[in-house]
């Protein structure tokens, strides 16, 4: 997973740098969103997208790693440093404490609902969100791995990302506090349902 300028803005202050940074990011993110909705993913380039948001191709490679990923939204995510630390030193639950770890190192888009009519207009993309989530289940692993058990990790992992897609269904989620919160209370719906 590679940090994000959302992910990082989520632990760190706001800075002019940082916020200037959040702006082109969404920018890029909007530019792709609207293009690919409206030509799909082969009918655009990298230079189309940056053009309209109004930056050079060069710092589009800053931002995302491919036109799939600016219209989704999505990055590789990478754990931040600071929060692979704190938790393998936290001593709460092990779910708990992974929903704080995963709402630190997920970027989700604020625009749910064009997040979802670009799945719809353009079915194609859901493979490269699949691919994401794998991706991005990979990453957590190594760090969830420093407190429990392979198989308890991998477990863990698959229940918290369950959550992660669910709750991207359900609303936009404003800031990392709230998504975890909400991580935590859909994994209790499905330890209630598993257990009715």
């Amino acid at each position: 997973m590679t940090t994000t300028p959302a992910a990082t803005a989520a632990t760190e202050p706001c800075t002019l740098r940082e916020r200037k940074k959040q702006q082109t990011r969404q920018a890029l993110h909007d530019a792709a969103l609207t293009l690919v909705s409206a030509h799909g993913l082969d009918g655009v380039t990298v230079e189309q997208i940056c053009a309209d948001a109004d930056v050079s191709p060069r710092t589009f490679f800053n931002y995302f790693t491919s036109k799939a990923h600016a219209a989704l939204g999505l990055d590789t995510v990478e754990v931040p440093e600071a929060a692979a630390t704190w938790f393998a030193a936290a001593d709460g639950r092990l779910v708990d404490d992974l929903c704080r770890l995963v709402a630190r190192a997920v970027p989700l888009s604020q625009d749910r609902r064009r997040m979802k009519e670009l799945l719809v207009l353009r079915p194609e993309m859901t493979p490269m969100v699949m691919q994401w989530m794998a991706e991005s289940r990979q990453s957590l692993l190594a760090t969830v791995g420093t407190r429990t058990d392979e198989r308890t990790a991998r477990t863990a992992v698959a229940l918290v990302m369950s959550a992660l897609t669910e709750v991207a269904h359900r609303e936009t989620v404003r800031s990392t506090e709230e998504l975890a919160t909400r991580l935590r209370a859909v994994v209790g719906e499905m330890g209630a349902l598993a257990s009715a």
